[in-house]
């Protein structure tokens, strides 16, 4: 059984802790009985002492223990009777920002992380990768302070779930895991082309699959000019649209759409042989997937969907939302970052395929659903996914691209819905409590 209370010092020496008697009964914990307490990764024996003079919301431990647990007493805590052990918690660590100096300024924004702190508790530390310290197991970082709502600059114990709001270095990542165990989302990252290679074993997931292929020579275009007329040149690394192109067969030659960083630029080539020192030069290296055009066009726009799947405080994805994406006309992306407009997809299918409106939502969601569970058995650890999907013209669904490094939580709030990111925010956090033990 859980309960939350507050932690008072005592001045006394030695491992005692005091605690009203209907509190120590409804941790299922006896009287005077010792027993080992465990703050993350820090445990002590103590004996529990009951006092009907103290709080039932508050616990008295002496210094010995606070100083043993390395415990702040800001935060209010849950505690866990498991396993013959007191777990005192949770602790949510939250990588903010990759250098100490940008943390200060990140912290700020984590406020829609704790505005429910009262559902969550515990000690909510945010820290940066150059704040760890594996030798002493200790993190530079802020502390969550319900009390002020404010966040506290210090010295804490390591956390024992993260969630990455910011990148963490792989080797730091690795490091983090031999200690707390697969307690890390969103865990890593993977290319497009191996998300392709994945989904394309998946039988559920291959017949939503655009033809994709990794850019090796100018033969590839080639094949990929004869069987579809033309295909999008994608960065495999790539967000955002930054760095798409479409090549497409044109009437006396090829045209190319190139998306560079701030503008989209257009080429005309009399054929292959002439273009192929411009995609010599910017798609070389292997570093690009060549992939089959979908005539996603409606109204001379590019339109496709986000879903945007969270895993919630049980661990069990759910849909939070599916967006409409509305590209600018003539544009090959739908992408808000190029001026694209979002709106609810329910608006989007309208417009589209009014008919089919209920019956595309409930696949879309299936869909993403099954994504998602495909990635995670490949054995990665996510909270949260943003999942492109595709409708042609011909009514076929595609499954288009996962955005799964931190994707953006105020799409919804571009299409109306502006309570949406508290919600993800905090079923995040309370993900995070669950993967703690709490």
């Amino acid at each position: 059984m859980k309960s939350w209370f507050r932690v008072k010092k005592g001045e006394e020496k030695g491992y005692r802790i005091i605690m009203h008697p209907d509190l120590i009964k409804d941790c299922e914990l006896s009287v005077n009985m010792k027993v080992t307490v465990r703050f993350g990764l820090q445990t002590c024996d103590v004996k529990i002492i009951p006092s009907k003079k103290i709080n039932i919301g508050k616990m008295i431990m002496t210094r010995d223990i606070i100083d043993a647990l390395m415990l702040p007493l800001i935060p209010a805590y849950e505690i866990v009777y498991k396993d013959d052990e007191i777990q005192i918690g949770p602790i949510i660590g939250i990588v903010a920002a990759r250098t100490t100096g940008k943390l200060d300024e990140k912290v700020q924004k984590l406020g829609r992380y704790v505005r429910k702190y009262h559902k969550v508790n515990g000690a909510i530390i945010a820290f940066s990768n150059e704040g760890i310290d594996f030798d002493k197991r200790l993190i530079f970082g802020y502390l969550y302070d319900p009390i002020e709502k404010k966040w506290i600059k210090g010295i804490y114990p390591f956390p024992t779930a993260i969630f990455k709001r910011a990148s963490l270095k792989k080797e730091l990542h690795q490091q983090f895991e031999r200690i707390i165990g697969n307690r890390i989302f969103n865990s890593s990252t993977f290319t497009k082309w191996e998300m392709y290679s994945w989904f394309k074993q998946a039988s559920g997931l291959n017949a939503y699959l655009p033809v994709t292929r990794i850019f090796k020579h100018v033969h590839d275009v080639e094949n990929m000019l004869e069987r579809f007329g033309g295909a999008y040149i994608k960065p495999i690394k790539g967000m955002q649209g930054k760095g798409v192109a479409k090549i497409e067969q044109k009437e006396g030659g090829l045209l190319v759409q190139h998306i560079a960083e701030d503008s989209k630029n257009d080429y005309f080539f009399q054929d292959l042989y002439e273009a192929e020192e411009f995609l010599k030069d910017n798609f070389g290296e292997e570093k690009f997937i060549l992939q089959q055009p979908l005539q996603l066009q409606f109204q001379e726009s590019i339109i496709d969907f986000r879903v945007i799947m969270i895993k919630d405080r049980n661990g069990e994805w759910k849909n939070f939302g599916i967006m409409g994406r509305n590209g600018v006309k003539g544009h090959i992306v739908s992408n808000r970052h190029r001026g694209g407009k979002v709106e609810q997809a329910a608006r989007t299918l309208e417009k589209m395929f009014p008919d089919k409106k209920k019956e595309y939502l409930k696949e879309m969601e299936q869909l993403a659903k099954m994504a998602a569970k495909t990635i995670e058995n490949c054995g990665f650890l996510f909270g949260k996914l943003g999942i492109d999907i595709g409708i042609d013209s011909e009514g076929r669904m595609w499954l288009i691209e996962i955005n799964h490094r931190n994707p953006n939580d105020y799409v919804a709030t571009f299409a109306g819905d502006k309570s949406l990111v508290n919600k993800i925010r905090h079923e995040n956090i309370c993900y995070a409590k669950t993967l703690g033990g709490f």
